[in-house]
């Protein structure tokens, strides 16, 4: 899909719609029939877990979402709800999608490489489910994500806020406040506004190293 301002422009008045920061675009349960992708602004997706909401991914602008409605399914998982000030989508009915996506082998791809970045993030989130110190968890999600961006290379920027990271390893956000302020004060990190520089991964994974012997000695 092209992603120009003046194709996007003339998509979004055959399938756009314009939400404000906390509007419902979609319940957790209902039945699906629409796939939405992101023109401007973001998006929470939450789960509610025992009566508990919990954020599971923020997505981004040109990122797809909704997927379901391609499956027999057809029932959301999850709730997803606007973030930020405006948030502009193209929200295409599963036939229109189904279309496109023969169309214009792109859109496959995107579709295709997101959903590979969902499962391994899924994956990330069971291997910190497993760590039980939550700076553990912070600091473990911090050195995969530098590994993505730039796995021989520091220092690495991440565009990534607390929230993000909080929905990415399960933990509330002013625990993860918290443990990214630590580790600023410690000089691991800096942050300014929404990008976070880890300034040496290496030091970075020794600090790790050291958590985990602490819970070791601990048990001991």
């Amino acid at each position: 899909m092209e992603t120009d301002a003046k194709n996007a422009d003339r998509l979004f008045e055959k399938f756009g719609r314009s939400y404000e920061g906390g509007d419902l675009i979609f319940a957790e349960g209902e039945p699906c029939s629409e796939i939405f992708m992101i023109l401007e602004g973001r998006v929470r997706l939450i789960k509610k877990v025992r009566h508990v909401e919990r954020d599971i991914a923020i997505l981004r602008t040109d990122e797809i979402f909704g997927e379901h409605a391609l499956t027999e399914t057809r029932l959301h998982p999850v709730s997803a709800v606007a973030f930020g000030k405006v948030c502009r989508l193209l929200a295409l009915k599963t036939e229109d999608f189904r279309a496109l996506l023969k169309q214009q082998s792109e859109l496959a791809l995107k579709l295709i490489n997101q959903l590979i970045r969902r499962l391994e993030a899924a994956e990330d989130r069971i291997e910190n489910m497993m760590l039980k110190d939550s700076q553990s968890k912070i600091v473990n999600a911090l050195i995969r994500l530098a590994q993505q961006v730039s796995p021989d290379k520091t220092p690495v920027q991440l565009e990534v806020t607390p929230m993000e990271l909080a929905s990415k390893i399960g933990l509330d956000v002013d625990t993860t406040k918290q443990g990214i302020i630590y580790l600023r004060d410690n000089q691991y990190l800096s942050l300014s506004n929404e990008v976070l520089e880890i300034h040496d991964v290496e030091a970075l994974q020794q600090y790790y190293q050291l958590i985990g012997m602490k819970e070791e000695l601990k048990k001991e």
